[in-house]
């Protein structure tokens, strides 16, 4: 099963709602985002999705940061039709409820990647079959979210998230899970660890204690981690405790307080790898992308492709996977399959100069932005390759909110009214090195700019 989430924005404001079964217009129609648990797509789903995004979209689709396709430009008129589509192939929950909080993000090499600790699927999928079944758990926030990470080549460790659960090599009885609690591996307050097949009872009771605790506070968190910080970790670990019953107790999963366990590994990489990524030097691209031993990396600019593509793609493999680095997997592919996604314009290679471009959809995808975000983007990449090489990312927002990363980037463009602010070390919005640019006079703002003037100004 899986979920999709259609998507109304009142005017001047846009985010996610997942699970609202209201659809949202953007700039360019309606947008219907659909959710591929554990993020395995069969190639045959592939090339169905593509043909109902032709059908009755623009034909574009988008790859998200949480691992999931969305299609773009849906007419009003057609959404129940697809919806129904998308139904009979079992990407639609019959409720708007259970598709809200399927927020289950997994290790899209799982099952593929032999250097992982455990193949997670089975675990990813049995908490997304619960979540959507125990009608206790809808009472979730809507983007609650879960993380169930195998460790291995594409890990997980720096996406954040309410509850994760990361794979470690346990020193006797085999796999564990570590389980975290708000944010990504490196900053999550450790819960404990629990056996495999007590996964899915653990993130129940974690569940149940996150909406009874909540309900103590004057104002209700939404996420995890404010709740861990407000009560304290023993708190939510004995209440998690006295839930356990059967075997997921017997097993001694959770309680007593956690222990560093002999071995751990995998999933948890080390602070040297974590600082290796964090200081921009790779990218966890270098992970997955290109020929690898059972799949094949295929990146695109921005993550945008179109059904053309992505049909193409599926008729090179029996299944793809949908990662949150907004690239796609393709499982077990066929001879030539890297010349073909070469031609169709995948990127391959990690280090390719417009994986540090990031952009929201601008004028062409949002009817708040008013510069042609991808255009420019790619402006910059033809004209600042020395640039870009030097740095972590260069953001092309189309407007102060940062849809497509809010945070700060070396170099940040913000647009209004069909100008640039151009920041340096900043996030949308923040204070401007350069102002009131048009968008080639920006572009020949950030190709003139020096790696050293950049770093002055850190």
């Amino acid at each position: 099963m899986s979920a999709i989430t259609q998507r109304r924005n009142p005017p001047r404001r846009r985010g996610m709602c997942p699970g609202v079964l209201a659809p949202m217009e953007v700039g360019d129609g309606l947008l219907v985002r659909v959710r591929v648990p554990a993020g395995v797509l069969p190639a045959a789903s592939a090339k169905r999705i593509a043909e109902l995004g032709r059908r009755y979209g623009n034909g574009l689709v988008d790859l998200s940061h949480r691992g999931n396709l969305q299609l773009r430009g849906v007419a009003a008129t057609d959404m129940a039709a697809l919806i129904e589509e998308l139904r009979a192939l079992g990407y639609v929950s019959e409720d708007a409820e259970s598709e809200a909080v399927r927020n289950v993000l997994t290790s899209p090499t799982a099952g593929l990647d032999g250097t992982a600790v455990l193949d997670v699927r089975p675990y990813a999928l049995a908490l997304d079959a619960r979540l959507a079944a125990d009608r206790d758990l809808h009472r979730l926030p809507p983007k609650f979210g879960w993380l169930v990470d195998g460790g291995g080549q594409a890990t997980l460790f720096d996406s954040s998230t309410d509850v994760r659960f990361d794979a470690v090599a346990g020193a006797v009885d085999g796999p564990l899970f570590r389980v975290g609690l708000g944010g990504a591996v490196e900053g999550a307050t450790v819960l404990g660890h629990c056996r495999p097949d007590d996964l899915v009872e653990i993130a129940a009771a974690l569940a149940r204690t996150f909406l009874e605790l909540r309900q103590t506070l004057a104002e209700p968190p939404r996420r995890m981690a404010v709740l861990v910080k407000a009560l304290g970790v023993e708190v939510l670990r004995e209440r998690v405790a006295g839930m356990l019953t059967g075997p997921a107790l017997a097993r001694g999963s959770l309680p007593p307080p956690p222990v560093a366990v002999e071995g751990e590994a995998a999933a948890v990489p080390s602070p040297s790898q974590r600082g290796r990524v964090r200081e921009g030097a790779t990218s966890p691209t270098r992970l997955f992308l290109g020929p690898q031993p059972f799949w094949l990396g295929v990146a695109f600019p921005f993550g945008r492709l179109d059904v053309d593509r992505l049909e193409a793609l599926a008729a090179l493999t029996h299944e793809i996977r949908i990662t949150p680095w907004r690239a796609l997997l393709l499982a077990a592919p066929q001879d030539g399959a890297a010349e073909t996604a070469t031609a169709l314009g995948g990127i391959l290679d990690h280090h390719d100069i417009r994986l540090k471009l990031t952009a929201c959809s601008g004028v062409t995808g949002c009817d708040v932005g008013t510069t042609d975000t991808h255009a420019d983007g790619l402006a910059i990449a033809g004209r600042a390759a020395g640039l870009l090489e030097a740095v972590r990312m260069v953001h092309v927002s189309g407007c102060a909110k940062g849809c497509a990363y809010p945070g700060a980037a070396d170099v940040t463009l913000t647009a209004r009214e069909g100008v640039y602010d151009v920041a340096l070390n900043a996030a949308p919005g923040g204070t401007p090195w350069r102002s009131g640019l048009t968008p080639s006079e920006a572009v020949t703002a950030v190709a003139d700019l020096s790696v050293e003037e950049l770093f002055r100004v850190r």
